[in-house]
């Protein structure tokens, strides 16, 4: 018996054993499959890049017509549209050469000026490139002289860089892990840029190319639907028959102006997004990591924890202690970080108006005249990767010092700073408690900042009605509020540079980097009599003309309780915001703007689309997520002067 019970065991546990190496092998099987199409379909977009050159070679000689070299174009369009899911998530810098932003790019070679003052940045700015900048020529309404042969040397440059991904792709393996990982960017990338028309400049097709971006999405889930069993099947058939559905929706409607992204959204790409969510847990279970803005257990893109607020920590990637949340608070409200202990943080940041003051610029320190821009709503001001509106900033805790010794501003003192709250026993208990690491090394410069950035951090109100529709939570949204966002990620263009969910610049689907943009700012709303803000914005900082007016884009969430807008506060209500953009901007109302980034043609709404965008815009107001001020400031033993300083300061 014990010898017929051990071969039991034995044929039992190599039964189990071999099913699930099988089951391993299978899944193994979709990364090699996926691999092999890949190269198909990148020699197939080499060969396409190759017969784009040709046929522009051909146009500068004019021996093929536009309309020839422009279909030429939409051939390796199409092609490369199949296999971007892959290439920006192997090699985005690469995909930025072959499809990236029609915007020139400026490199900055002494990247250590912000340290040492004394030193200028040096910078060199590139040409735009690749099919973005080609589409630009070919299909601009006036054909600019040397057109044909401006498109050669993009075409050959193009041509280039697909040689060099083709090659790379030879050289690389695809595990499952890549393979869901690259599935799961698509969606985001089509949600949130691919029926924008983000890539798309001048030639349309964006819903068709939407189409074709996700049927390598759709045949994957397809094949991991075959090759798995259990839940890994039953997540994998969801996301096959829901992406099924998005590409058909796509397909059936090709048209940019009428294609509802919201029910495209909120109704098929979304929950794609999610059951393929739940089977790379399901295949591949790993513990979420802040190492990476996404959280890959998030199961919508509008998700309150879709985007990891620790991730765009500096010192403290992590989640952030109640206690340094606390202490980052109290020294947020209170005044004696000021020179004159009669303003804080909060007195340009107001919780009631969503952490702005409701002035164009704020009040200067000792009411003397203002400071030089508009003070920006702090909450979800985390999910970036600058700050400031020149964008001086890679870090929330990097921002702290420049406002508290800054002389328009709180006009402090580090040095003196220490020393009062060092005069506080609250105070040395509040840090204490904070930073009970010896390495943290109690009260002084770095753990002020860290404590206020902490705070700042913890300032995320993502739970408007328009959320809490899209995580189908509800299903009450006003009409003209849907409308609005179809608009705003449609006709209005304005989803192109107010990403969804953050809706400001930090960029889909990683969100690692934070844009700026050249929008021609008027000094004031009176559009009859333009005249361009004198501000340099990010040139100021590094002085590249590429840069020259440009500042960082803003997020419209709570904007209706942030007026006045833009970088001077130029504009009072929405409205004025809504009729700049919809001028073109301020080359669009005849400024010169060489450099703008904003399309300076009139986007010509009607009043009620004008409304609608509003509408939708108001919906992202969050006013269910209450934010506290603190009931009182600690109190100082020997200094009982301060012991009257109001929460907020005098401001």
């Amino acid at each position: 018996m014990p010898v017929l019970l051990l071969m039991s065991m034995c044929l039992f546990a190599s039964i189990v054993l071999t099913s699930f190496k099988a089951e391993t092998l299978r899944t193994d099987q979709v990364a090699v499959t996926v691999r092999q199409s890949l190269v198909e379909e990148m020699a197939a977009l080499k060969q396409q890049s190759q017969l784009l050159a040709e046929t522009l070679e051909l146009l500068s000689q004019e021996q093929v017509s536009p309309e020839q070299a422009q279909e030429a174009f939409y051939r390796v369009k199409q092609a490369y549209k199949r296999v971007e899911f892959m290439a920006e998530y192997l090699d985005p810098e690469l995909a930025k050469k072959i499809n990236g932003a029609p915007l020139p790019k400026v490199l900055v070679e002494e990247a250590n000026y912000q340290t040492l003052h004394f030193q200028k940045p040096s910078v060199r700015t590139f040409p735009p490139e690749g099919l973005q900048v080609l589409e630009e020529l070919l299909f601009a309404e006036e054909v600019e002289p040397g057109m044909a042969k401006k498109a050669v040397v993009l075409a050959h440059g193009l041509q280039d860089a697909v040689s060099l991904m083709a090659g790379s792709l030879y050289q690389q393996p695809l595990s499952d892990k890549q393979v869901l990982e690259s599935l799961r960017e698509q969606l985001v990338r089509v949600m949130a840029m691919g029926i924008t028309g983000f890539d798309a400049p001048a030639a349309g097709r964006e819903i068709a190319h939407a189409a074709v971006a996700l049927q390598p999405v759709l045949i994957a889930a397809q094949q991991y639907e075959r090759a798995t069993g259990g839940k890994a099947r039953t997540y994998s058939s969801k996301a096959a028959q829901h992406l099924q559905q998005a590409v058909l929706y796509l397909q059936q409607h090709p048209t940019f102006g009428t294609f509802d992204r919201l029910y495209f959204t909120r109704e098929l790409a979304d929950p794609a997004y999610a059951a393929l969510t739940a089977l790379q847990q399901e295949l591949l279970p790993t513990a979420a990591s802040v190492h990476k803005p996404v959280n890959d257990h998030a199961s919508s893109l509008f998700s309150a924890d879709y985007l990891q607020a620790a991730y765009f920590a500096k010192q403290d990637r992590k989640e952030q202690k109640p206690e340094l949340v606390e202490l980052g608070k109290v020294l947020f409200f209170d005044p004696v970080l000021s020179a004159n202990n009669e303003r804080s943080c909060a007195s340009c940041h107001v919780p009631s108006k969503a952490f702005t003051d409701g002035q164009a610029r704020s009040i200067a320190f000792d009411f003397k005249g203002t400071v030089q821009r508009n003070s920006p709503t702090l909450l979800n001001s985390v999910f970036s990767n600058a700050y400031f509106w020149d964008s001086r900033a890679v870090y929330l805790q990097d921002q702290v010092p420049d406002v508290v010794v800054k002389s328009d501003e709180l006009h402090g003192n580090y040095e003196e700073v220490v020393q009062k709250l060092q005069q506080s026993p609250e105070y040395r208990k509040l840090f204490k408690r904070a930073f009970s690491s010896p390495a943290d090394n109690g009260l002084n410069t770095n753990t002020i900042n860290r404590a206020i950035a902490a705070y700042v951090q913890s300032l995320v109100a993502l739970n408007s009605p328009f959320d809490q529709y899209m995580r189908r939570e509800t299903e009450q949204l006003g009409a003209s509020a849907k409308r609005g966002y179809n608009l705003f990620m449609g006709k209005a263009a304005c989803g192109t540079c107010h990403f969804a969910p953050t809706f400001n610049g930090t960029v889909p689907p990683r969100y690692l980097e934070s844009e700026t943009e050249v929008l021609g700012v008027t000094a004031s709303a009176d559009f009859a009599h333009p005249q361009l803000d004198e501000d340099l914005g990010r040139a100021g900082i590094i002085p590249a003309d590429a840069w020259k007016h440009s500042f960082k884009t803003p997020t419209v969430r709570n904007a209706a309780l942030t007026a006045p807008y833009m970088h001077n506060g130029a504009f009072t209500s929405l409205a004025e915001v809504v009729d700049f953009y919809d001028a073109g901007g301020g080359a669009g109302l005849g400024l010169d703007v060489p450099n703008q980034t904003l399309p300076d043609s009139p986007l010509k709404l009607t009043t009620q689309e004008k409304q609608d965008l509003i509408a939708f815009m108001e919906s992202l107001t969050d006013t269910a997520t209450v934010f506290e001020v603190p009931k009182r400031l600690p109190r100082f033993s020997k200094n009982t002067g301060l012991n009257g300083r109001p929460v907020g300061g005098r401001y």
